[in-house]
């Protein structure tokens, strides 16, 4: 598994840089902070293997095939799900320092990209009297290999995590750069029904 930072946030951060300049008009940064869709914090590449030994008629033999696929998964933050009424700003004139307290949305998985050209037949065993896999059949194996990293809550929790991090640190050092010296993040509580 390879972790990068999505770099494309730079063209962001000029942006919510530019927005903070002016003591005066805090609220444009809030506006610019709420018109970034989707603020992605993390991207991992996956590599799977998925299989499937069919023994069901083994007076004729059996067959078995085997893929490799590699996923790109997206996490990050929904910042339409960011509430500007629970920021908190103070300013201390004797020190002449601003602090900011906010709360960010918890961190999603943003996209699973299975690209077909990513998806290869790494081996293939068919007993004579046996018929190859289908079309059909082999589209389901691959299926069910896309299910298990969508539904894998070690692979979930982790990406999650890191999304986590980055989306901290990276809210952080914007805020600083916009003059705020102390600067408090937390994330809204998951709620326990169902994962965001």
């Amino acid at each position: 598994m390879k972790q990068k930072l999505l770099f494309g946030l730079c063209a962001m951060a000029v942006l919510f840089v530019a927005s903070c300049s002016s003591k005066d008009d805090e609220s444009q940064w809030l506006q610019k902070m709420r018109q970034v869709a989707e603020l992605g914090t993390v991207q991992y590449t996956v590599q799977k293997v998925v299989s499937n030994s069919d023994e069901t008629w083994q007076i004729f033999g059996d067959r078995k095939i085997l893929f490799s696929m590699k996923a790109v998964i997206k996490a990050g933050i929904d910042m339409e799900q960011f509430d500007a009424g629970k920021v908190r700003i103070s300013e201390n004139r004797k020190d002449k320092t601003r602090s900011i307290a906010l709360e960010l949305p918890q961190p999603r998985i943003l996209s699973y990209n299975i690209r077909p050209d990513d998806v290869k037949m790494i081996y293939n065993q068919v007993s004579l009297l046996r018929t190859e896999y289908t079309n059909e059949e082999r589209d389901a194996i691959v299926s069910i290999g896309e299910m298990e990293l969508k539904t894998d809550p070690e692979l979930t929790d982790m990406i999650l995590r890191d999304a986590r991090q980055n989306a901290g640190l990276f809210v952080e050092m914007l805020l600083r750069q916009s003059g705020f010296k102390n600067v408090e993040i937390t994330f809204k509580q998951e709620e326990r029904n169902g994962r965001q």
